[in-house]
């Protein structure tokens, strides 16, 4: 059947979520590691390109553990990520990513002022270190473009949801989830589209997926399965997502068998301009050339 949504939020508005990443060891209530972060979402529109919009996302306000990072490590990708973004693309219809990364240039001037505050702030071999080889790869827009793969908000708000359902409103499609460091993992399951909206007047996408394990995930009990399920929130009118929620874990003979991920990202404001649209530059083309993720060389 036709696409029962489409991604076509309103030029010049912005919507704000609040991230939350938990990881559980076994027999854990508690996590054994959290992460939190704000993602501002900026969205315009080109007067000039049909159904063509361009992103700006940035990312504050990290906490690890619920602190500000104290380690140096921490501290150096804290800086790193300050430097990085906003980060600008350009979608389609389907919010499907194309042209690359667009802001390429502010992210290296960026880049130069704050690799200039670590030289002066930190000394020893692993910041040299760190400045040489984050200079090296933040020069190539594709690796850059690369590595964000490997980010969980990245995944989940990239991910295929804008699609050609069949008459049950399901696909059975791929959904590609980190749940190891600078892996994308591959899902395979069924999507499912729910055929009424929902009490907040949103449309609500699940995925859910079984399988075994992998050799990468280092487990005992080789009879353990793991499971992935997400469900998505997508605003009504425009289709933009306002919630999502991933659950990742290992289990056996239908019980929890130990380690698990929860991944969950709330909007927490939205604003928007109802004055015209607003005519963008053209966005950079960088070479389509890929790499090994420099978070994996830098931080690995």
């Amino acid at each position: 059947m036709e696409n029962p949504i489409t991604f076509h939020p309103r030029p010049r508005s912005s919507r704000k979520y609040g991230v939350s990443i938990k990881y559980f060891d076994e027999d854990l209530q508690a996590p054994s590691k959290r992460v939190d972060f704000q993602v501002t979402l900026g969205i315009e529109q080109y007067k000039n390109e049909e159904r063509v919009w361009q992103l700006s996302i940035d990312r504050t306000e990290l906490f690890i553990n619920r602190h500000e990072p104290d380690l140096i490590s921490e501290q150096l990708a804290a800086l790193a990520m300050q430097a990085l973004y906003p980060i600008k693309v350009d979608v389609n219809h389907r919010n499907q990513i194309f042209r690359g990364i667009a802001n390429h240039g502010d992210i290296l001037q960026r880049w130069a002022s704050i690799s200039e505050k670590i030289a002066d702030k930190y000394a020893g071999d692993y910041s040299e270190l760190f400045i040489r080889k984050m200079s090296d790869n933040i020069s190539n827009a594709s690796e850059i473009e690369r590595a964000l793969g490997f980010d969980m908000f990245w995944s989940v708000f990239f991910h295929p949801q804008y699609l050609n359902y069949d008459a049950e409103l399901g696909q059975d499609i791929d959904f590609y989830f980190p749940i190891l460091p600078y892996q994308k993992m591959r899902f395979q399951g069924r999507q499912i589209l729910e055929a009424e909206y929902t009490e907040y007047g949103t449309c609500a996408v699940n995925f859910s997926a079984v399988q075994e394990l992998p050799e990468e995930i280092k487990w005992t009990d080789r009879n353990a399965r793991m499971r992935l399920d997400a469900r998505f929130d997508l605003d009504g009118n425009g289709g933009l997502m306002k919630n999502a929620v991933v659950n990742w874990g290992i289990f056996k003979n239908g019980l929890g068998a130990g380690r698990s991920i929860q991944f969950s990202a709330y909007e927490i404001n939205t604003t928007a301009d109802q004055g015209a649209q607003q005519t963008l530059v053209s966005a950079e083309e960088p070479a389509a050339s890929e790499k090994k993720g420099f978070w994996e060389r830098i931080l690995g």
